[in-house]
């Protein structure tokens, strides 16, 4: 009898270990919840970013060794495909991994001791099959409960000196083009829609502003407005022109994310305000607020984290804002007469939560 030749013996056939079919079984999971959130939600709440907890624990239920490896491992490949299908942005979900990781090992945790007490496959895919449905009917209760226009208000001020009198820093605001230029932190460039251009289309009460950003335009109602003082505007609507992977994606019915995100699914500009002052020694003193309602939860963690990114961000505009004013050439304009008051304090940082 002839010895077979080891070169032309087939390979060995091995079969799908079962962490590859656990870390299957959760991304599919996975992007139920996603698809399932996005029709029924209608923010990012608790009840969207809670997604890993219960992903987690159909994983673990389904580890018989490496429960947690598996976990992160299947919420990398979601997050992985969340992004390459442009529903989620990669800054947006660096800066969610502080509550997604923990809530997934969380569910493994809860999911593998459960597989410790629960011997038989039936049972194990019927508990399975309730965590999917109770994140389900979380979702579909939040999203009938939920109102935006209730979410938590934020607040920042913040006011700089400029070399110039207020009449002419009220003009240049309002009758020109006022671009912004100059470097910006670069977590703010990949995390934020940067201000370029500040135009007043209209001027008055009911007319309108144009805001260009790096990251597409957007179109304000003037709803306060003080010649030589006060100018204020909400922003209505903001067409979206940025490149993939960068802002947020958030699908909602009826368009089930065939069309770009809005910024208005992480927050919703209340009101922009500049008010100008005159001081003793001939400058101005520029207080700009903003007013926003924050869409993020849970507020523990997006609470601050929206609020210390918007102050710092407004921070360097008016720095911006500071240096364009002082550097144009000032037009003939009647002096403005000296005002008692020198230091205005800017308003505290007021949110409440969810």
């Amino acid at each position: 009898m002839i010895p077979p030749d080891p070169e032309l013996e087939l390979p060995e056939f091995r079969p799908v270990g079962k962490g590859h079919l656990a870390v299957a079984l959760g991304v599919a999971c996975a992007c139920v919840l996603y698809v399932t959130s996005s029709v029924l939600t209608r923010s990012y709440s608790e009840a969207f970013f809670a997604t890993p907890l219960f992903v987690g624990f159909v994983v673990g239920l389904a580890s018989s060794e490496r429960p947690y490896r598996n976990a992160f491992l299947t919420l990398m490949l979601a997050l992985t495909f969340s992004v390459l299908t442009l529903r989620e942005g990669v800054i947006c979900i660096l800066f969610s991994l502080p509550i997604l990781v923990p809530l997934t090992f969380v569910g493994a945790y809860t999911g593998h001791t459960a597989r410790r007490w629960q011997r038989q496959r039936r049972a194990r895919r019927q508990l399975g099959a309730a965590a999917l449905l109770l994140a389900v009917g979380w979702q579909a209760f939040d999203g009938a409960t939920d109102d935006p226009a209730a979410h938590p208000l934020h607040s920042a001020s913040l006011f700089v000196i400029v070399d110039a009198p207020p009449a002419a820093v009220f003009e240049q605001l309002t009758t020109t083009q006022l671009e912004v230029g100059g470097p910006w932190p670069w977590f703010l460039e990949v995390g934020l829609p940067i201000p370029r251009r500040l135009e007043v289309v209209r001027p008055g009460v009911g007319g309108s502003v144009r805001l260009e950003q790096s990251t597409g335009v957007g179109e304000g109602r003037i709803t306060e407005w003080v010649p030589g003082e006060t100018l204020e505007y909400r922003v209505d609507s903001y067409r979206v022109d940025d490149s993939p992977f960068h802002i947020t994606r958030l699908g909602r019915a009826p368009d089930y994310g065939l069309r770009a995100e809005r910024v208005g699914d992480w927050l919703t500009v209340e009101r922009v305000r500049f008010d100008v002052a005159a001081l003793p020694d001939g400058k101005t003193e520029l207080l700009r607020t903003m007013v926003w309602r924050r869409h993020l939860a849970p507020h523990f963690y997006f609470g601050w984290l929206q609020q210390a990114i918007i102050e710092r961000g407004q921070a360097r505009l008016l720095a911006h804002l500071r240096q364009v004013l002082a550097e144009r050439p000032r037009r003939s304009a009647p002096p403005s007469p000296p005002v008692d008051r020198v230091d205005r304090v800017a308003a505290a940082p007021s949110w409440a939560p969810r």
